[in-house]
């Protein structure tokens, strides 16, 4: 492609890896990061903003400071310069950024599960297949990921379902993801969706793709890593609100689905403070 650069990065990460991640002012970036989390800030007093497995992110002209989590990492990073998308950068500069009243964002992250389905699937058709349409193909799918990146609010979603589900499985997905810290025994969440225990159970891994005791655990886990990465709470503290019996419990929840620590989500190495200075 003339304009637009497409990377792949992968590799594995032995203990949490720190450094930088530059987008030069004019520059735009989106990273598909389909394994692996990172963490990034835009400044010492910057938002956190955590970029979990299977999720898009958008960086507009700016220095991040960036944390990987042990595991392995798989991401696809597009980078172009705003004069190619000219509509959708002074879409970005006039209405997303006078609606914010506040200083331009440059970070936005949400999941692709299941906000971006189909234009991923338009995306990894026009890797797989490239041809003289790749470009005017990937221009379509920058604009669509923009958009919706840069009108939502950042997420993170480590309990994500399918959206045809059946309103009986629905509506106790929702009423869980609500109110993660309630016990949630299975004979109480089956007998709520009209099913026998063991049927329940069967229904709800084939249809969500992992067992409802996991999807518990998911929505507790995401419930905390929010807590964790926007408020000052004690660890015990969010881990009690968010329905876990204990902190160790929390600890290894946050470790599995996100190969970091509770302390990793809120301490910058000193280095990289000094390095943005």
């Amino acid at each position: 492609m003339n304009y637009i650069r497409l990377e792949n990065v992968s590799g594995t990460v032995a203990r949490t890896a720190t450094g930088y991640f530059v987008v030069p002012q004019g520059m735009c970036a989106l990273c598909v990061n389909l394994k692996g989390t990172l963490i990034v800030r835009s400044g010492v007093q910057g938002k956190l903003v955590l970029i979990p497995p299977r999720s898009i992110t958008f960086v507009r002209g700016t220095k991040l400071i960036v944390q990987a989590a042990r595991g392995e990492h798989q991401s696809q990073l597009l980078s172009w310069e705003g004069r190619v998308t000219p509509l959708l950068d002074n879409w970005i500069t006039t209405r997303i950024n006078r609606a914010a009243g506040s200083a331009p964002r440059s970070v936005a992250c949400r999941p692709i599960d299941p906000h971006f389905k189909s234009t991923i699937a338009r995306f990894d058709h026009a890797v797989a297949h490239p041809n003289d349409t790749m470009e005017p193909l990937m221009v379509s799918v920058i604009y669509e990921f923009v958009a919706k990146l840069m009108v939502g609010s950042d997420q993170v979603q480590l309990a994500a379902v399918p959206m045809d589900l059946p309103d009986t499985i629905k509506d106790l997905v929702l009423r869980v993801r609500q109110n993660p810290s309630m016990g949630w025994p299975l004979r109480d969440a089956a007998d709520a969706a009209g099913y026998s225990p063991f049927h329940f159970s069967r229904v709800f891994k084939n249809l969500v793709g992992y067992g409802f005791h996991e999807y518990v655990d998911r929505c507790r886990t995401e419930c905390a890593v929010d807590l964790l990465c926007s408020t000052d709470q004690a660890v015990d503290q969010v881990a009690s609100s968010c329905g876990f019996g204990t902190t160790q419990g929390l600890r290894e929840s946050v470790k599995e689905y996100l190969g970091l620590v509770p302390s990793e989500l809120r301490s910058i190495p000193e280095p990289l403070i000094e390095g943005l200075e």
